[in-house]
């Protein structure tokens, strides 16, 4: 059911919606509600729950500390680790300490990449430009972690 709010815009601000719906021959209504769907950020929801107290603290980032976050990579030896476990255990069962640092590398590297990946999200909707090769480095890293 549609909610209604009532909320006081700067005279610049009105008269922008107001331009843009005659311009569009749409209701300033309408301008606002997809305005609003554009620049909200992707709802935490959407990020299993075991990893959103990890993925909260980004919306409070500057976009530079966001595209930090985006180049960082899950350290190459923690791969190499991660990969030497799997690779384990394909032959024989790990042994209990194996298993918890292969889950922890497991953690690790999905706190990683959540954290990559809201940045990524939430750069591309303050910009409403992609940031540069984040989209097809996160794709390759995904296929690599299988």
């Amino acid at each position: 059911m549609p909610q209604t709010i009532t909320i006081e815009l700067p005279d610049k601000l009105y008269w922008q919606l107001e331009r843009a719906a005659q311009l569009t021959r749409q209701p300033t209504a309408t301008i606002v509600e997809q305005s609003l769907a554009h620049s909200l950020p992707p709802l935490l929801e959407e990020i299993p729950p075991r990893y959103q107290s990890d993925v909260y603290p980004l919306l409070q980032m500057t976009d530079a500390e966001l595209q930090k976050e985006v180049n960082r990579t899950f350290p190459p030896e923690c791969w190499a680790a991660y990969e030497a476990l799997l690779d384990k255990k394909k032959i024989s069962p790990l042994s209990g300490e194996e298993q918890k640092r292969l889950d922890d590398l497991r953690d690790q590297a999905n706190v990683t990449m959540f954290r990559r990946a809201y940045a990524a999200v939430l750069l591309k909707r303050r910009t409403q430009a992609s940031p540069p090769d984040v989209v097809h480095r996160l794709a390759q890293e995904l296929e690599h972690s299988k």
